[in-house]
């Protein structure tokens, strides 16, 4: 695992490619060999998590219609540096889900709030499992005590 640095990360769209295909040749690598690990879905939480998930997708063999979307936030406009309320918009039908192992990916994993939230709703729909990913995993300002399962 790479060293946890305090310093602020910027990315470019090369940087961000390289992480997120590195990342799903670790994915593939660890859930090749076992068929209940087998990814069937992938959820993504955008806006972030946009540009992940399609090339996890297409690396992973998913067609666009097992691409699920969750719009969930906790932004707040009026006060960007502060998270408020979690805020949910659309979430995937309980049909796209049901029996579904999903990959849940975000770029981001730093308090862990909304990718639990996240999680919680896919099980709550019906997935068999939900694994977790991420290309940044701040172990710092983790509120919830979750690790991804892959960063």
């Amino acid at each position: 695992m790479a060293a946890v640095s305090s310093s602020p990360i910027w990315e470019t769209w090369e940087s961000v490619y390289l992480k997120t295909t590195t990342l799903g040749h670790e994915i593939i690598r660890r859930t090749l060999d076992d068929p209940a690990e087998r990814i069937t879905g992938i959820a993504v939480v955008p806006r972030g998590g946009l540009y992940m998930v399609n090339v996890l997708s297409r690396m992973l063999g998913l067609s666009g219609s097992e691409v699920l979307s969750l719009s969930i936030s906790k932004y707040d406009r009026e006060h960007p540096t502060q998270s408020g309320q979690f805020q949910i918009g659309s979430v995937p039908s309980r049909e796209s889900v049901q029996g579904q192992v999903v990959l849940l990916a975000d770029e981001v994993h730093d308090t862990g709030e909304t990718m639990e939230r996240a999680k919680d709703i896919l099980m709550r729909l019906g997935a068999s499992a939900v694994r977790t990913a991420a290309i940044h995993y701040k172990p710092g300002p983790n509120t919830t005590g979750s690790v991804p399962d892959f960063f």
